[in-house]
């Protein structure tokens, strides 16, 4: 257990190398030594204000702590987590940036916080960022379901992120290659879990219990594999064989997006940007893995029923990018090979959708369990029966 004088003298070790990079010559340092617990439990924030004294200008950040724990880093693989996002600040996101740079492109992806610094040190690890709250991005309560205005954005956002990722792969595969190579594939880690396989099978019973048996017949009958097989189907919706292949951000439920607003006279906020957090599950893969992880664990039957429309939305993103990037998109990543690999593998947001369904909606089962369990029934029962709809289950 880390001390309070520890604490203060790792954060104000952390703050200097912040100011440094900064540039800050003389400076002044502000700490909240109180804690914010992380829902993925990789980690503990902590708000820090620097102000340089010669412009008198405050930088406020965010500063990622590691658990010191063992038991909680051995049961979260907090050190490959950590060692996977601090990859991706320091050498993969600078390299999407040098691509676009290059390139001259006129619209840069800029959908995350900024990166400050971090200490690599093992069971010591901190991460520093923009705080992103000061200029206006929030969460969402994680209970609520998308709604076609956020998802068309994050469909967006995802085209534009992995057609950076496509086109280094395809102009320098040397680079892509040197970045790909020391990530840590932490799901597939899961999927030798038992526990965690467990809790998968009992989530599917939940949603097979909640299907009719003379109407749903059918989707019953293909469900039921899962309950027998749960492992088996999570680990060959993770065995990604095919050529398409992109470094992704891995961790796509609500929690790891904010949103920023912008008020209207006579209309409710509107939705102007997106930020995307937290990149410790960061993989290769087929992009189908991070649109399918949002948007089953976020969307709704009404939003499942559009898919083609949101996948439409994402290429049309993904193409304008790999334009500007000087390849073309037709030849990086078909547009039918999207809908030829969401039928495979998609399968792998359907099953997170299930925990983290459940996990977006634990907040109101102390006031009202069996509401919760319905609701959670009825929305596992919309995913798996759009599954079977678009021949995908």
């Amino acid at each position: 257990m880390t001390s309070r004088s520890d604490l203060e003298r790792q954060l104000t070790n952390v703050s200097n190398d912040s100011a440094r990079a900064l540039n800050l010559r003389t400076f002044s340092t502000n700490m909240n030594l109180n804690a914010t617990k992380s829902d993925g439990f990789l980690g503990e924030f902590y708000k820090v204000s620097i102000t340089d004294s010669e412009t008198h200008t405050t930088h406020d950040l965010v500063v990622k702590r590691a658990p010191t724990e063992n038991t909680r880093r051995q049961l979260n693989n907090a050190e490959w987590a950590y060692k996977n996002e601090i990859h991706f600040y320091t050498e993969i996101y600078p390299a999407f940036k040098k691509l676009e740079e290059e390139h001259c492109v006129q619209e840069r992806f800029n959908s995350l916080p900024e990166f400050i610094t971090c200490d690599k040190e093992v069971g010591r690890e901190m991460i520093v960022l923009r705080d992103v709250t000061k200029m206006g991005f929030e969460m969402r309560r994680s209970d609520l379901l998308l709604d076609d205005e956020h998802a068309r954005l994050i469909f967006k956002t995802y085209g534009h992120f992995h057609a950076i990722s496509f086109c280094l792969r395809e102009q320098v595969p040397e680079e892509f290659d040197r970045l790909a190579k020391p990530l840590y594939h932490i799901w597939k880690n899961f999927a030798n879990n038992d526990g965690f396989i467990n809790l998968l099978t009992k989530l599917a019973e939940n949603a097979y219990e909640g299907l009719d048996s003379a109407r749903d017949a059918v989707v019953l009958e293909k469900l039921k594999k899962y309950l027998e097989n749960t492992k088996e189907i999570f680990q060959d919706a993770l065995a990604y064989d095919g050529k398409y292949l992109a470094i992704l951000h891995g961790d796509c439920w609500s929690n790891n997006m904010m949103f920023k607003y912008q008020e209207q006279k006579s209309h409710s906020p509107a939705l102007v940007g997106m930020n995307l957090l937290d990149f410790q599950l960061v993989a290769t893969g087929t992009p189908v893995y991070d649109l399918s992880y949002f948007f089953y664990t976020g969307g709704s039957k009404e939003l499942f029923d559009k898919l083609n429309d949101y996948l439409n939305i994402y290429y049309d993103s993904f193409s304008n990018s790999v334009r500007s990037l000087g390849n073309d998109p037709n030849e990086v990543f078909p547009r039918e090979i999207l809908n030829q690999e969401w039928k495979r593998f998609s399968r792998f947001g359907m099953m997170l959708s299930m925990l983290l369904t459940k996990t977006k909606l634990i907040s109101t089962v102390a006031t009202n369990t069996q509401s919760t369990k319905s609701i959670l029934q009825k929305r596992l029962c919309d995913i798996v029966i759009h599954m079977h709809e678009i021949d995908a289950l």
